[in-house]
Formats: structure tokens, sequence, C-alpha cells
């Protein structure tokens, strides 16, 4: 049905994905008496006539958890139709709140990693495309190279639930292959989420996220034996373009800033550049090039969903 044309009446929801220091995300379940009683659900509520977003989701979050918003950045933006009616769920990442959250109503309240979300059940349908942008956490780490029989370090200071990438391009491919086993279950045990970048089919028998260097996806299709996540390194708007006809499900967009590794070559973007690309790409798309850890706010202000980086998350060498 052409959206124009829909006469179900529209309503407007602020939600929530409240984050705790651990990398966990909170969950609620409606409380008996209300439509939907026991389904799980992100916190938040409808947008009353006059407010913002932002206000409406401030306050819902003082009156279902008891706590106070200070800063929230945006996820995804959506509308999730049902038989009577369609409601639009404006979705914020909710990292800056003071207070403890406690189930104010009587509801429920669960903490999990985004990838233990589904075993709470039942869940209202919004949840699964909340869910689905939740599989890209916000930090992106790749790894230092090292040589062929060294230790790989673990980095020092990434949220645990984060993506963290194999990225070894002097090893060779039989070698890669051979450490990617092991090195996938270490980060796993870590609370990582691993990412290869080699073969999309070797990736997809481990369980990984692909990671595909531009070289990479405009040489080869992706097949059907492809993982169920990839992403794609893009440097431009036509190669996002590009990069999602070719199957990536999120982008590596960069170089924001100069790099001591990207010294020479193209000219980095900038933050307007790189934003008006971002903004267009349909997917989620993190930053690189120059960025630390506590420069995540500014790139979401800019439309980035993360950042990724090498130097910026700090590596133990055991």
């Amino acid at each position: 049905m052409d959206a124009a044309a829909d006469r179900r009446p529209l309503i407007e929801v602020a939600c929530g994905v409240v984050l705790n220091r651990g990398g966990e995300v909170l969950m609620a379940q409606r409380p008996g008496g209300k439509i939907a009683a026991g389904y799980w659900e992100f916190p938040g509520g409808k947008i009353e006539a006059g407010e913002s977003a932002a206000t409406a989701l401030a306050r819902e979050l003082d009156e279902e958890l008891g706590i106070t918003l200070r800063n929230s950045v945006p996820l995804i933006d959506f509308v999730q139709p049902y038989t009577d009616r369609r409601v639009r769920l404006v979705t914020a990442w909710v990292h800056d709140y003071q207070g403890t959250p406690a189930g104010r109503e009587g509801q429920a309240l669960a903490w999990a990693r985004p990838d233990r979300l589904l075993h709470l059940s039942p869940q209202l349908p919004s949840v699964a495309p909340i869910l689905a942008a939740l599989s890209w956490p916000p930090g992106y780490a790749i790894t230092p190279a090292v040589p062929w029989g060294a230790a790989v370090p673990q980095p020092l200071n990434l949220p645990v639930g984060s993506l963290i990438r194999l990225r070894q391009p002097q090893w060779p491919d039989a070698a890669y292959e051979q450490a990617a086993a092991v090195w996938v279950a270490t980060q796993r045990a870590a609370g990582y989420q691993p990412v290869l970048d080699r073969d999309p089919q070797h990736a997809a028998a481990l369980e990984t996220v692909f990671h595909a260097p531009e070289a990479f996806w405009r040489a080869r299709p992706l097949g059907r034996a492809a993982p169920r996540r990839c992403i794609a390194s893009v440097h431009d708007a036509e190669g996002a373009r590009a990069a999602r006809a070719w199957g990536a499900q999120a982008l590596l967009l960069g170089q924001v800033e100069a790099t001591p590794s990207h010294a020479e070559g193209a000219a980095p973007l900038g933050w307007p550049a790189w934003s008006s690309i971002a903004r267009a790409a349909g997917v989620r798309v993190y930053a690189i090039g120059g960025l630390t850890p506590d420069r995540l706010a500014t790139a979401q202000a800019h439309g980035a969903h993360g950042i990724a980086a090498i130097r910026g998350w700090g590596w133990g060498w055991g």
C-alpha cells in the first residue's frame, strides 16, 4: 500500500536503547493491564502534541524507569505497521543518564548484551528492526599489524559487544585462516564480535562478520555462501551506492581526517563531505580516520553509527 494513501492513524513514539557500562542493553516487559501485556520492548512512549522526540524520551524514561536523561543520539527511525494503526518509532542510543533504572510501573526489566536479547520472548514486532540496528555496535577495532607467529594484541578500552577485525594483510592466506579459528574464539570469550576480511565463505563457516575491502567487493560477487553480516570499505558516494548494491549491510567510510598510515594519496573527506555521504547511504556507516573513542558523540552527530580505529582503542602487547 502507498504510504501516502494509508488511512491507518500514525502514532509517534520515542524509544530509548539504554546501555550500561558493561555494554548491556535494557529491555522492559509490558505489565498486566496494558495492550500486549507480557511482551518485551524497549522503554519509551507516545510523543505528545508539541513535544520533540528528545523531550518525550526524557519524560518517558523518568516516568517508566526513574532515570534522568543527560544525552542521547539517534539510532533508527522507522514505521511499524499494525492492523489498525501505524507506529513511528524514533529510537535513540541512551548512554548518558543519571540514576539506576527500576520498573516504576511494575514492569520486569532485563539487561543483556545485544546478541542475547533475542532470547527474551515474546517481543513486540517493533523490536526486530531495533535489534538489527543493534547488531552493529558503535565500536569497531582493527588490529595492528604483527609478524606472522607473533601474538595479536588485545584492545585495552574497547566496549564489550564491539566489533573487532583481524586485519593482517602481510600474512599469507593459509596462515590467516589457520590463526582465525583460535582468534575468533578468544574474541568471543572476551565479549567482542569478531570480523574476518579474507574469504566470505571462511567467515560464514566461523559465523563471523565479513569485512570486504574495496578492492575485494569491486572484483568479486558476494556469492550464495555469504555470511549473515557484511561490512564494506568505501571512500566516496559512488562507492557507498555500489557497495550497498553488492550486498553490504554496513559501510566503513573514510578517511575523515589524515592519519600517519594514510599520509599520502587521497585527501581526507572532512566532516561535511563525510556526513553528506553517510546520511544518504541508507545503511549503518562507521567513520574512520584520525578518530578516538572520545569523539564518538561528534561522529554520531554527523550521521555515523559508530567509529572504527586501530590506534584509538589502545592495545595490550602481553
